[in-house]
């Protein structure tokens, strides 16, 4: 099955555009990708899909409207969640915040407070796609939980029902063994999940993921692995 290329606009594809003033070009593609976080104190697993060229810092990723009581959840190896939070009048993240979102790691985000009303936030992504054309990135799936996303901006399946791994380029289940697990969060504050059993190894049902939406993996037995991604020419 193909993997869907979603790069929802690209801003400027250089490859092969000469710069007027030094007559220079660049492969990379610079886009954009608009993703919804839900309102009233829910929460919803993003992944940042572009490189925004700054260090990526959740001050510049994130849409500034998110209300006081907003947070941001960044995964923890020791298997907990390192929390950020948005307070004061006007609402603002802690002064020195210096927590970064690059592409390939899933965090969550709460938007305001449970029963505020925060309405749905549009959060725009901006940046660079990693890799440049023609060219592979690797992410490392290590043992137990990891918080994951799509290095590049790609839609699809990362575990398809009956197979061992997912859609090409989404395949981060193929190197997975049994008991391994893929965990995709639903709106209703809950995980859907598909585990590997069988022999051979398969996956009990589909996992899919929209651009800039994050996922846990769950590496059972091991060993480590890692994710090959290519940003097709």
């Amino acid at each position: 099955m193909r993997t869907k290329t979603l790069i929802i606009a690209v801003a400027a594809l250089a490859a092969g555009i000469l710069a007027s003033s030094a007559q220079t070009y660049s492969q990379n593609i610079v886009g954009y990708a608009n993703v919804v976080i839900a309102g009233n104190g829910q929460y919803t697993l993003l992944a940042n899909p572009f490189d925004d060229g700054n260090g990526n810092y959740l001050t510049n990723i994130l849409n500034s409207a998110l209300p006081k009581q907003s947070q941001v959840l960044t995964w923890d190896p020791i298997l907990t969640y390192t929390t950020v939070s948005k307070g004061g009048t006007p609402a603002n993240w802690p002064a020195g915040t210096a927590t970064q979102l690059p592409p390939g790691i899933g965090f969550f985000v709460k938007n305001g407070a449970v029963g505020s009303g925060a309405p749905n936030l549009t959060n725009t992504f901006v940046g660079t796609v990693i890799p440049n054309s023609g060219s592979s990135v690797t992410n490392a799936i290590g043992l137990g939980y990891s918080l994951q996303g799509s290095v590049i901006p790609y839609a699809g399946n990362i575990a398809n029902n009956g197979l061992s791994g997912g859609d090409a380029n989404l395949d981060y289940g193929g190197g997975l063994t049994k008991q391994s697990q893929i965990l995709t969060w639903d709106p209703v504050l809950t995980y859907t999940t598909v585990s590997k059993g069988g022999s051979p190894a398969l996956w009990n049902g589909t996992a899919t993921i929209g651009v800039g939406q994050g996922f846990f993996i769950f590496n059972k037995n091991g060993p480590a692995t890692n994710m090959v991604q290519s940003l097709m020419p």
